[in-house]
Formats: structure tokens, sequence, C-alpha cells
């Protein structure tokens, strides 16, 4: 069963992370997931990204740096500059900080506590410094930080990585969500939910790398049906309220968006977490189902 913790990983990372790029390998190292949408006088690329990288490493290949060069207007989930920073980095302490009376120790067992302490203390926080989080808040922290430690960068991220690139050849940004939508999504999950993105993110904080690692491999080799499996299949079976809000609902109200999009002319490219690309009510599909031609870019 995939952790809930690792499954938040990536979008732990449009929270802490501000505007940098990391540099490129030679492109064409990797494959990941493109798609092309058409119509009769409209062209859209679909493009699966991961919101952290290793340091260095590459954002995507020769065609997906065509496609947006090809493209007017270029999607995100998210705006992505200071200022959007800023407010995130604001909010995520407004929405996460702990209720009077509540702080986080009391959301644990002793035996529980005693784990959290240790876990801090070899990341190298000071001892208590989540206390006045909630438990999402500390779940994520605990999430992204030993993935900073093993050589992940929120910076490189493939979608600050796309951002940079898009800005430099004078692109039109658009986003698909605002700050406050995506971490009202953490805010508003159950004390179950976020008491168990807490255990985990505390029990499986050393192996979380090799996680990440393996799912930034099916990323890199473009393994749809890997990723459909860890990413979507598994969260939609096992955590199937999780699956209604961060897939379900956002995968809609996007899909609303582009098509209306599709219904002018001209070239679109839309970047987003591989997640909401694949499965059964990925875009790619309902696209599909909307009756609009839809290929997989090799």
């Amino acid at each position: 069963m995939k952790s809930v913790a690792s499954m938040f990983a990536g979008l732990l990372a449009l929270c802490v992370a501000s505007c940098a790029q990391a540099p490129a390998q030679e492109a064409g190292a990797i494959t990941p997931l493109l798609y092309v949408v058409r119509d009769r006088d409209s062209t859209m690329y679909l493009y699966g990204t991961v919101h952290v990288r290793p340091r260095g490493a590459d954002w995507g290949n020769a065609r997906v740096r065509a496609a947006i060069d090809e493209s007017t207007e270029i999607w995100t989930e998210l705006l992505m500059n200071p200022q959007a920073d800023q407010q995130i980095q604001v909010m995520a302490q407004q929405l996460g900080t702990a209720e009077s009376g509540r702080p986080l120790s009391s959301w644990l067992t002793p035996e529980e506590n005693a784990s959290l302490n240790a876990v801090t203390t070899r990341l190298g926080f000071p001892q208590g410094a989540l206390e006045g989080y909630k438990p999402w808040l500390a779940a994520l922290t605990l999430t992204v930080a030993p993935l900073i430690r093993a050589g992940y960068d929120p910076n490189s991220g493939v979608d600050r990585s796309i951002d940079s690139y898009a800005d430099a050849a004078g692109k039109t940004m658009r986003a698909l969500e605002t700050a406050e939508q995506q971490l009202t999504f953490f805010a508003n999950l159950s004390p179950e939910i976020q008491r168990e993105m807490l255990q985990e993110a505390i029990a499986e904080s050393e192996d979380l790398p090799a996680m990440i690692a393996e799912m930034s491999t099916a990323w890199e080799q473009g393994d749809e049906a890997a990723l459909s499996r860890t990413v979507v299949e598994e969260t939609r079976t096992d955590y199937p309220e999780l699956y209604q809000m961060l897939f379900l609902d956002r995968n809609n109200a996007w899909m609303t968006t582009l098509t209306h999009e599709m219904e002018g002319s001209g070239v679109d490219f839309v970047a987003v977490g591989a997640g909401h690309i694949i499965g059964r009510d990925g875009l790619v599909a309902q696209f599909r189902a909307r009756g609009y031609r839809v290929e997989r870019v090799r």
C-alpha cells in the first residue's frame, strides 16, 4: 500500500519552494509522459510533471522544449513568482497553525511522540519545533525534510523549470488554481486522514527518499502503467476521500477550463502532476471521452 506521506511529497514542494531553476542535463536523457490533444483549429500539449527532482536533474527532453516553443500559452497548476511563493508560505502558517489547546503532541500516543522526537532530532529540528502545527502541516514538513537531505530540491521541480523556460521565451503564463485553493485541500482534510498522514510521515521518514526515487524513475521513463498503479489507482482504492478531493474534483474543474480553451484556436501547453494526466479520470481519458483526438508524443 502506498503511504499517504509519499503521495503528498510532490504537492508539498509548492508550499516551501522559492523560484529557481536547476541546471538542465543534456536534452533527450529522459522520456516523460507528453500527450497532444487536437481538434480542427486547436492543439494542446498535456505534460505530466513531478514537483520535486534531484538537484541538477533535467525536467524534459527536446520534444518537450519544442512543444513549449510552439505554444502561446503555458498552463501550470499555480503561478510561480516570488509574490506567489510568499503568499503560499504565509497562508500555510495561517491554515496550519494548531488550534488553541490542541498542540501536535495531543494527536499522538506517548510512543508516537517519542518516535516523532527521534525523527525531528535526526532531521535537525529543535525539540518541539512542530508542536504548534496542525497534523497535515507537520506531516508535510516531515515529508519534504528527508527528501531535501537526500538531494531532492523543490526548486528543481519540473513545473518551476517549465515556468523559468517559458518566462525566458516570453510566453503567456496561466494557472489552473490559486495558492489558497491548493492549501485549502490540505486544511480541509478530515482529522482521521490528518492523523494518518502524521503517523506515516513519522514511520516512513527514512524510507521516503527510496520510495520517491522509484516514482521518479517511473516518471523519467514515461512508465504510464507504473505511475498509474502507484500514484492513481492505489490512492483511488486505499484512500477514496483523498482521491475524490485531490484527483477527481480537481481534474473535473480543470477540464471545464481546458475544454473552454480548446473552443478557441492556437497552441497551449499544460503542465500538471502526472497523476492528473493518466488513469480512468485523468485529463487524457476525459478529453478522449469528449471526442477529442489524443495521442501520446513518443
